[in-house]
């Protein structure tokens, strides 16, 4: 009989100890499909969002994309958002965490109704 138990999935990666492993596997799956990404001009400078392999989106800002990993209820430690822009090849010493670290995004924007002071 065959041992059908997975193997543990480490939970670091040794390049990166102080980064969730679900967003360094995210940023792996964003450097490999870069090239291609970057071969159609019209996602220069774009965002685009990776949960483990899978591409949530491209967008032309950061905000669209945080919205839809949210709306998916994906949890930020396991999300990487990107800009297609050529990177360079060498290691990078630490991957930020998280949606950018940006105030709390809603769905729409508020406006502020107050009037003007004369």
């Amino acid at each position: 009989m065959e041992n059908t138990k997975q193997t543990d999935v480490p939970k670091i990666d040794e390049r990166f100890p102080n980064t969730p492993i679900g967003i360094v596997r995210s940023r792996d799956a964003f450097l490999r499909d870069l090239p291609a990404l970057l071969a159609n001009p019209k996602y220069d400078r774009w965002c685009v969002a990776y949960c483990g392999d899978e591409r949530i989106g491209i967008a032309e800002s950061e905000i669209e994309l945080i919205r839809e990993c949210k709306r998916r209820g994906l949890n930020e430690d396991d999300c990487y958002i990107g800009c297609i822009f050529p990177h360079s090849t060498e290691e990078v010493e630490e991957i930020e965490i998280g949606f950018y670290e940006l105030d709390e995004i809603t769905e729409e924007p508020e406006v502020d109704h107050a009037e003007p002071n004369k």
